[in-house]
């Protein structure tokens, strides 16, 4: 346990997590390189405690009365579109859920969930429609409303991009 907090500690454990190493056992095994001197029992231990922690936040969604489930869903989402890590998808994706979100069926939260899955420059090569939609995201309507988005707000001016930005509260 001792070794285990320094690796914590140095910021080791949590690498391996943001990267999906330690949410199988049988992963968390394949890298002990990146856990150095640690034992089948300790890496067991991380995998487990890694899983549980992961969906957590699906067991507690579980006992929101349905209403609220669906807020922290829209809420959700709507952080994950304004959080992409790349400045002109998270401005893209941002401002469109901050608008949109609140509105969608559930049926289009689903849809946009799938397309959130996907990584970011490709989300933002397929809105640009600089690459074509792979075959599961093809029939999206929430896709062509985000191009429909795309093309109407006028963001390629600094101008633009500034008034978006504001009114949409991504400073």
């Amino acid at each position: 346990v001792t070794m285990l907090l320094s690796h914590i500690l140095r910021g080791e454990v949590r690498r391996c997590c943001t990267t999906g190493l330690l949410s199988r056992t049988a992963t968390a095994i394949r890298y002990t390189s990146n856990l150095p001197n640690l034992t089948q029992e300790q890496l067991t231990k991380i995998g487990e405690i890694d899983e549980k922690l992961r969906n957590r936040h699906t067991i507690l969604e579980s006992q929101l009365e349905p209403e609220v489930s669906d807020q922290v869903r829209r809420k959700r989402m709507i952080y994950r579109s304004k959080q992409r890590g790349w400045l002109e998808a998270d401005l893209l994706m941002g401002s469109w859920a901050v608008e949109h979100v609140p509105k969608l069926s559930k049926e289009q939260l689903d849809e946009y969930e799938m397309l959130l899955q996907e990584e970011t420059i490709d989300i933002y090569n397929y809105i640009s429609k600089k690459d074509p939609l792979p075959p599961h995201l093809e029939n999206l309507s929430v896709i062509k409303d985000i191009q429909n988005y795309a093309l109407t707000k006028n963001m390629a001016s600094p101008e633009g991009y500034e008034n978006v930005k504001r009114k949409t509260n991504l400073t």
